[in-house]
């Protein structure tokens, strides 16, 4: 009977390294797309304007995934307490962080928003921490973390601005990474009880409909010349499409499975991805601080995350 029971243990701990690879991956190709994603919305803002873009984008992605939910579950009623977690992803984690993200990107470098959403993790695992303190105590390496890669981003925004870099836009692209930070807090809250796609179409439901009231009353022109050319059009979709719609719903998975803090630790690949995306796509120049900042702030969120690490010690 020991024996039986030893080789069902086996089975169940090999199905549940499968699975967790399984997630891993998932999250690992989604941190890709939202690095070359912050390219995408800085090359979509010459024919976009940002607080316009942000609408759109959102716009199409619901298209997806309201009919998505519809066919597979029907009209689904979240239960009641549910509903203030899923308005705070849909306020912070969609709303404000996608105006943000569109007005960031079109007033900074892509290499600069890309650096400063590579905080993502690190304040991701500072916020889990404080929520549920026993299950993810802040040990020394976090705290070394949290000063490295702070340090990383200011020798960034204290720098020479290079190209379209501003420091209010720097400002903006750290707003907007705070963002998504509490969202994701928000969406595991939220996917205790109800699934992730529906989670994710409901959210952005609810968003798209306040960034549409927004837009309307914000804007006075919504494309600019050029806008409906073959290759805009294809980068506007793709982006929203898969980036946004599908990149949410594969990372909001993640999150259920294994919890914000570490989902969050894929996200270190965003500033590589994204530093280099700009520098391939948008000729953006690479300088000696942008690379010791970059490593600066992958050095602190592996520290923050529990990548590396030399202490468990809880800092009291």
């Amino acid at each position: 009977m020991d024996k039986i029971n030893c080789g069902g243990k086996l089975r169940i701990n090999e199905k549940s390294r499968h699975s967790h690879r399984a997630i891993f991956a998932l999250l690992l190709m989604v941190s890709l797309l939202w690095g070359v994603n912050v390219v995408m919305i800085k090359y979509l803002t010459n024919f976009f304007p940002p607080l316009a873009l942000a609408p759109i984008r959102l716009f199409l992605a619901t298209c997806l995934l309201v009919p998505a939910v519809i066919s597979k579950y029907g009209y689904e009623k979240p239960p009641r307490a549910v509903w203030l977690p899923m308005v705070g992803v849909a306020f912070f984690g969609i709303f404000l962080h996608h105006i943000t993200l569109s007005w960031g990107v079109a007033v900074t470098s892509g290499t600069h928003a890309a650096l400063i959403l590579g905080l993502n993790p690190l304040l991701t695992m500072i916020l889990a921490s404080r929520l549920a303190a026993a299950a993810e105590p802040l040990t020394w390496s976090k705290g070394v973390g949290v000063i490295l890669g702070f340090s990383g981003v200011v020798m960034v925004v204290s720098g020479k601005v290079q190209g379209m870099a501003t420091p209010v836009g720097d400002l903006v692209m750290f707003v907007s990474m705070m963002a998504a930070v509490i969202g994701y807090i928000f969406v595991k809250k939220s996917t205790v009880r109800v699934t992730p796609l529906v989670v994710t179409a409901y959210t952005h439901a609810i968003a798209t409909i306040a960034l549409l009231v927004f837009g309307f009353f914000v804007n006075t022109q919504w494309i600019y010349d050029g806008a409906l050319g073959v290759w805009p059009l294809s980068v506007l979709l793709f982006s929203s499409i898969v980036n946004t719609a599908l990149g949410a719903l594969w990372w909001n998975m993640g999150i259920q499975q294994i919890g914000a803090s570490k989902a969050s630790m894929f996200q270190n690949v965003i500033p590589v991805t994204g530093v280099f995306a700009s520098a391939l796509f948008l000729g953006e120049q690479l300088q000696w601080g942008h690379l010791v900042a970059l490593f600066l702030v992958i050095l602190g969120v592996s520290l923050g995350t529990g990548v590396i690490g030399w202490s468990k010690h809880r800092v009291r």
